[in-house]
């Protein structure tokens, strides 16, 4: 006969199967959000080989561009090096999207041989040869075909972003492009002797145009001056901002490349350098909602508050409106030479006018007394180092920072392309060494270089 059980043994039953059945759900919910957050880390780490996809397609457009216009064998292997690299960034990323199995062939084999085909270049000018027509025109097919494949991966970028398509959805969005369905150019003759790895690619710093120069030098400029009180800073703060001493609050100092005192209001940040009291940079936090002056206006706001400032010899280089604001890029120019390291960029307001920024990091670190001599090279024997496929508008003489901290002094020689593009060449007014192409982009936001 069976024994009943009792009323304490039916409870630790039910105890016993609840708990169970709780660490099963405890442990089914923890799966699940490890799925998640596996899932999450996979797409993340999808969006951003995406990104950086897009990001190195868009370099190798840029360094093939400049490329075609190199018209000496330093400036040819310097593109070239950056081309393997730039190459070799895309196909890191490629290798990080599910592409297993996918066509991909058109954009395997682009990556593949372009930067191999630069060097070839490269190697062929070294030795006195010349670039044919026909290289030339291989080289252009190949910087068609990057434009396509770049144009194409930003916009993929764009639709993963905006949630129109899933990241592990790239590899068939760029399988039915039509980078896949069209011809890459083959160039594979001629070079064919080069090995198709190249596993060290030269170290190469690109400091891009010139707004971006490299900082990592001590200020030459601050060395030679003294140092100012607290008060004396804010007497400079206040007159930049347009206010009264007593309306800036201290917000501590800035311990960087230049040693600083901030100050703030509730409209805006300023840092002032505490050898020579001078500004640093300022910034208002006032968004403008629309714009209502012309870039040529905010170029003169700007001019006037730089004679306000009580500095002299800049020069407007490079302008860009965006978001309702201007911000224009100032050079030094000392006796007739454009120093693109001394740099002052200005923000301008285009609904009213207003100054809402001032950044004269660059000017501070790299200016000092320099002394430029004669060329040892005349314009017409600097042009032989421009390529014979610009129309030259343009010379003057400039100096620009190069990317190992120090500076050219050049003849800028600004062309014009088949396309109607101007370019700028960079060539030593002492040596005719090709030191620097860029491309320039204008548009009615402004004109910027790369």
């Amino acid at each position: 006969m069976k024994t009943p059980m009792s009323r304490r043994a039916w409870i630790r039953l039910l105890l016993f199967l609840g708990t169970a059945i709780l660490l099963l759900l405890v442990k089914n919910i923890m799966l699940m959000r490890e799925n998640s957050q596996s899932a999450l880390i996979i797409e993340t780490g999808y969006l951003r080989a995406v990104e950086e996809l897009s990001q190195a397609t868009e370099n190798i457009s840029n360094t093939l561009s400049k490329e075609l216009y190199a018209a000496t064998p330093q400036m040819q292997s310097r593109l070239s090096a950056k081309l393997l690299a730039e190459a070799g960034a895309a196909k890191t990323a490629l290798s990080q999207l599910p592409v297993s199995g996918m066509r991909l062939e058109n954009t395997n084999k682009f990556l593949s041989q372009v930067g191999n085909y630069a060097v070839y270049l490269s190697e062929k000018s070294a030795k006195g040869g010349d670039i044919t027509d026909e290289e030339y025109k291989a080289l252009f097919q190949l910087y068609e075909y990057s434009k396509r494949l770049s144009t194409n991966m930003w916009s993929i970028e764009q639709m993963i972003s905006a949630g129109k398509i899933e990241p592990e959805e790239v590899a068939s969005s760029l399988t039915n492009s039509d980078i896949q369905s069209g011809d890459v150019p083959d160039v594979t003759d001629g070079f064919l002797e080069f090995e198709e790895g190249f596993s060290d690619y030269p170290s190469l710093i690109y400091d891009g145009p010139f707004s971006d120069h490299i900082m990592q030098k001590k200020s030459a400029m601050l060395e030679s001056l003294d140092e100012v009180s607290v008060s004396g800073a804010k007497a400079v703060a206040s007159k930049a901002l347009g206010t009264t001493p007593s309306k800036l609050s201290e917000s501590g100092d800035e311990a960087s490349s230049i040693d600083a005192y901030s100050f703030k209001t509730d409209e805006a940040s300023i840092s002032i350098s505490k050898k020579g009291g001078l500004i640093v940079y300022m910034l208002k936090n006032r968004n403008p909602s629309d714009s209502k002056i012309s870039a040529k206006d905010a170029i003169s706001k700007a001019d006037k508050y730089l004679d306000y400032l009580d500095i002299d010899n800049m020069e407007v280089t490079y302008y860009e409106s965006l978001g309702n604001v201007c911000t224009i890029n100032y050079a030094y120019k000392d006796d007739g030479v454009i120093v693109y390291g001394d740099l002052i960029k200005v923000k301008v307001a285009l609904d009213n006018g207003e100054i809402l920024g001032f950044d004269a990091r660059g000017f501070i670190m790299n200016h000092r007394e320099r002394d430029f001599k004669k060329p040892k090279l005349s314009e017409d024997e600097a042009k032989k180092s421009v390529s014979k496929m610009l129309e030259i508008e343009n010379v003057k003489l400039a100096s620009i920072p190069l990317s190992d901290t120090t500076e050219g002094y050049c003849y800028e020689f600004t062309c014009v392309n088949k396309s109607d593009n101007h370019v700028l060449i960079y060539v030593d007014c002492m040596t005719g060494e090709e030191k620097e192409i860029l491309m320039l982009f204008e548009s009615e936001g402004g004109t910027l270089a790369m």
